[in-house]
């Protein structure tokens, strides 16, 4: 195993998944290779039904795999963790990594080794303003970003219960655990990468960012800021990760938090102006759909190991800033 220059932990496989393959992509890998020594290699994972060849520039520096279709995030993951061994950062290809972002990972990884890492990420058309620095869960299982749209403000660690499928990192004490299961590929975009964060959470790993490591990210780069199709998906997962990982008392408590949040028009989809109609015809869909699932997450709940109590994760729950 590679370690980095301080010897702070083992270096880093950096893994960009791609679907489109496209100018996006060779901007992100190009930003990366300017911390080349923070990396012990660099994967191109390309979700689609056809296969590309990376520019020439890249082909001593980068390696492509090709997953044979458009298989999805959540299997794209899997895939990763079933090929890999040591940490892994990965990251979508519509970011682009500051020049610290990964010597920032790494020194981080050295003092947290059993947490998964995500860099403060801030908007691509506004650098100086934050996207997101992990999310918090709501009682009804909605998650929301922190600081979005805010200035940075912070240089230090903090702790959340959700990362960002944007960009994190990831130990093989993590993702090799016997009891975690991988990414579950039944969840659409927007409901993955809670439902695993939450899992981590309840099998007693901790979430961080690191906010002295920054990347930039095309908000809506995959998928647009706002449609109709991500209101549905992001209702249908917070009830069915709800029902699989939070505390039963946020069963009960849900309804009332749901009104809440509706009454106040608590959106990380950002509804657009003049289309609230069809927002909130999204939103039934969605919760029709989360509770047509719900015997499985049931399901998958009875089948789950957690060692962090309903009670413990409450505490942690409170706790969040």
């Amino acid at each position: 195993m590679d370690y980095d220059v301080n010897m702070n932990g083992p270096l880093p496989i950096v893994v960009f998944i791609t679907h489109h393959a496209n100018e996006m992509l060779w901007d992100a890998l190009r930003s990366t290779l300017q911390s080349q020594k923070w990396i012990r290699e660099l994967w191109v994972v390309h979700s689609h039904s056809e296969q590309t060849n990376l520019p020439s520039e890249f082909s001593a520096d980068v390696r492509y795999h090709w997953l044979g279709g458009n298989r999805g995030f959540a299997a794209a993951v899997n895939w990763i963790f079933s090929q890999v061994n040591g940490p892994v950062f990965i990251v979508n290809d519509d970011t682009r990594l500051e020049q610290r972002c990964l010597e920032e990972l790494c020194k981080a990884a050295g003092q947290y080794p059993t947490s998964v890492l995500q860099p403060e990420i801030r908007l691509f058309d506004q650098p100086d303003t934050i996207e997101n620095t992990g999310h918090y869960v709501g009682i009804d299982g909605t998650n929301h970003a922190y600081e979005r749209g805010q200035t940075p403000q912070n240089d230090g660690v903090s702790n959340r219960l959700c990362f960002s499928g944007a960009a994190f990192w990831i130990p093989e004490i993590i993702y090799k655990h016997p009891k975690l299961k991988t990414m579950d590929t039944s969840l659409s975009p927007f409901g993955e990468d809670l439902d695993y964060a939450l899992r981590c959470i309840r099998y007693g790993f901790s979430i961080r960012c690191v906010h002295n490591s920054r990347l930039l990210h095309r908000w809506g780069g995959s998928y647009e800021r706002y449609s109709n199709e991500k209101v549905a998906w992001v209702e249908s997962h917070r009830i069915q990760s709800k029902f699989r990982n939070l505390p039963t008392w946020m069963w009960f408590a849900a309804p009332l938090s749901s009104a809440v949040r509706y009454g106040m028009g608590l959106h990380d989809t950002r509804v657009p102006s003049g289309k609230s109609i069809a927002a909130a015809l999204a939103s039934i869909k969605g919760i029709c759909q989360g509770y047509k699932a719900l015997p499985m997450a049931i399901k998958k709940r009875r089948q789950e190991e957690f060692v962090v109590s309903d009670w413990e994760f409450t505490k942690l729950w409170w706790g969040q800033t």
